[in-house]
């Protein structure tokens, strides 16, 4: 009798125990298949910033090739269709591997006059249309100015902010014959000291040769304005 009744109490335990860990696995089963869900989501959000950050180098890409292209097609246009290739060949003897910033042609005695400025402070230069080259002026400190020429600068420049100093060496000059022009190629370059002066809301140039000498007086110009003297 007390065996029978063992072996109930025992059964009854086992039944309980099975209960339990059946309930418990139905409570940890949601809790697991939350945790995946979770894990699954971390992962697509990390895919999906992998790819989107993929996808903005590669648009980075195309967008820094697109522009060098756009680049080199803009300074093709200068040097082959607005250039004459006497021009081109005297800018890239003259200032290699310079950018051209800004072109203005203008005529003197018949002769046309390709004025160009470069990009990143590499001065500026004067080509003739058969591809003499007028002038070439460099940037420099006023330390790097003779001494009367810095002088005449400084002088002009009184109230007012020197902003620039170009020297320009003149290897041409254009000899006028009546409504023609001819050019002579100097034996000796000349020099020529350029400042560009700011003054309030004005801006004004002036050239002096190494001495000191006005080879150009000052000239005043405000937005919207002509030089004036």
């Amino acid at each position: 009798m007390k065996l029978k009744s063992l072996l109930v109490l025992l059964v009854a335990v086992v039944f309980v125990i099975a209960i339990s860990c059946k309930e418990k696995a139905k409570e940890t089963a949601p809790a697991k298949a939350e945790v995946k869900a979770q894990g699954q989501a971390v992962e697509k959000a990390e895919a999906k910033e992998a790819e989107e950050k993929e996808g903005e180098e590669e648009k980075g890409e195309k967008e820094e090739k697109e522009e060098a292209a756009e680049k080199d097609q803009e300074q093709a246009k200068k040097a082959k269709v607005e250039l004459p290739a006497a021009v081109v060949k005297a800018i890239k003897d003259n200032v290699p591997d310079a950018e051209i910033d800004i072109m203005d042609v203008e005529k003197e005695a018949g002769i046309a006059l390709y004025d160009i400025e470069f990009k990143g402070g590499r001065g500026e230069i004067e080509v003739a249309e058969d591809g003499t080259v007028m002038d070439i002026a460099t940037i420099i400190a006023l330390k790097d100015v003779p001494k009367a020429a810095a002088d005449a600068i400084q002088k002009a420049a009184e109230g007012g902010t020197i902003k620039q100093l170009e020297k320009s060496e003149v290897r041409a000059e254009i000899k006028k014959e009546g409504e023609k022009g001819t050019i002579v190629k100097l034996a000796t370059p000349k020099y020529v000291y350029e400042a560009e002066i700011i003054k309030g809301n004005q801006t004004g140039e002036i050239q002096v040769d190494p001495d000191g000498k006005i080879v150009e007086a000052l000239k005043w110009s405000t937005k919207g304005e002509k030089e004036k003297s």
